[in-house]
């Protein structure tokens, strides 16, 4: 009988696998549909790059979004011909690594009765450049209709009943790279081709010499951002320009500075709204094992800040933007908050783990209402038991705005599930 214990315990892993897959595959997709909305939401307020190229009796017209950050947002391609005209549209949550993709292609073609045929899809890829949902939506419409093709409902396609890929590893990988560059090199050539026909910000200066974003750091409205600053009246910011790091396109700045500071800023206005309190020192995302991580809620008002190292966390700060986006209404220290609750709860749950080893937290879904999940696990960053985890907890917290300011509050803590 053991063999089929085995046995049934294999497969239920198996199982339990697919089940992971298929959920993280699913969070993708809601991201990239999210992520579609809010882009579409703020392409109003968008730098835009547009070029036409004539070939023949075709036109291709290449555009491409940026935020007021300067990240790319969103590319389209469209080839028009007598009859025909199609278009391409790419989304992305970051277009410059191999990050989900949503893509929508919309085909017109001029029938010989004049009516047109309108032929939608909707394809969302992995990180991988898999196809993990594709839906799909035709429509006949009268000379002089609208093309609006809300009203038509989208059919799931069963990605189970497509061809089987027979190629090679080097040649998916190669197609893969080549997929995920596309939008990037279109963005690119039309960023190099001229100004853009559309700039809202090229104006508006603001507190822009006070201090440079950090990248990765804006808020999914597209309007506020985490910037590294420095408590001097006069920054030469040229100064601290870290060529070495930069790569095509980029400029660093790194700032390892004892008045070093970080801001929230409204990048529509370039306006400083407050200081976080966290302690980045430049405005690349990542330096080797330190980096500078942003949480933000939906409504882009409350954020999380979280900084770290290779073992641990150097600041975790949370912050709430006023509802009329005009300033910082106040900081609380998260990481501080997290550890005296970790060390009351460990205290009172003996199996729970011991209180060593460095801290590190990571940090969740952040909810409009100051809802926040905070993992805080205990490992140990040297010696024998480098690596080892002396205990991981879920903390549910609350942070609430009150009349003498913000105030977290602790909802839940439990072991996470990892170590359970």
């Amino acid at each position: 009988m053991k063999p089929r214990i085995v046995c049934v315990l294999i497969l239920n892993a198996l199982a339990s696998v697919s089940t992971i897959a298929a959920a993280s595959a699913e969070d993708e997709i809601k991201t990239l549909m999210r992520r579609y909305e809010q882009v579409e939401e703020q392409l109003p307020r968008s730098v835009h790059y547009l070029k036409k190229n004539v070939s023949g009796d075709g036109t291709t017209t290449n555009q491409a979004w940026f935020n007021c950050a300067g990240d790319l947002i969103k590319v389209a391609t469209e080839k028009t011909t007598p009859g025909s005209q199609d278009l391409t549209e790419y989304f992305s949550t970051k277009f410059d690594s191999y990050e989900p993709i949503f893509l929508l292609t919309r085909k017109e073609t001029t029938q010989p009765d004049g009516t047109i045929q309108v032929d939608e899809s909707r394809e969302y890829y992995s990180g991988d450049g898999e196809v993990t949902r594709e839906l799909r939506k035709s429509g006949r419409f009268k000379a002089g209709q609208s093309l609006d093709t809300a009203h038509i409902k989208n059919l799931v396609v069963d990605l189970s009943k497509k061809p089987k890929d027979d190629r090679d590893q080097v040649e998916r990988a190669k197609k893969r790279n080549e997929f995920f560059d596309r939008p990037i090199k279109i963005a690119g050539t039309l960023r190099q081709s001229g100004a853009p026909d559309v700039d809202p910000f090229a104006n508006v200066t603001g507190d822009s010499e006070k201090c440079r974003v950090v990248a990765d750091t804006v808020s999914p409205d597209g309007r506020y951002a985490i910037a590294l600053g420095l408590a001097r009246d006069k920054i030469d910011w040229e100064s601290f320009r870290d060529k070495d790091i930069e790569g095509d396109g980029e400029i660093i700045y790194t700032a390892e500075e004892e008045d070093l500071r970080n801001y929230v800023v409204d990048l529509l206005q370039r306006k400083i709204l407050g200081i976080t309190g966290g302690d980045y020192f430049g405005t690349k995302h990542r330096y080797n094992h330190r980096d500078c991580e942003v949480f933000w809620s939906p409504d882009s008002k409350t954020f999380v800040e979280l900084t770290s190292w290779k073992w641990g966390y150097n600041t975790c700060r949370a912050g709430k933007i006023a509802a009329d986006g005009k300033k910082l209404i106040g900081t609380v220290d998260v990481g501080k908050y997290a550890e005296t609750a970790t060390s009351n709860y460990l205290k009172t749950h003996k199996k729970a783990g011991k209180n060593e080893g460095s801290i590190a937290i990571s940090v969740g879904d952040v909810g409009n209402d100051g809802s926040m999940l905070v993992e805080v696990t205990g490992q140990e960053s040297s010696g024998e038991r480098k690596g080892d985890i002396d205990f991981s907890l879920d903390e549910q917290l609350h942070l609430r705005e009150m009349p003498a300011g913000l105030r977290l509050e602790a909802v839940s803590i439990r072991k996470s599930p990892t170590q359970e």
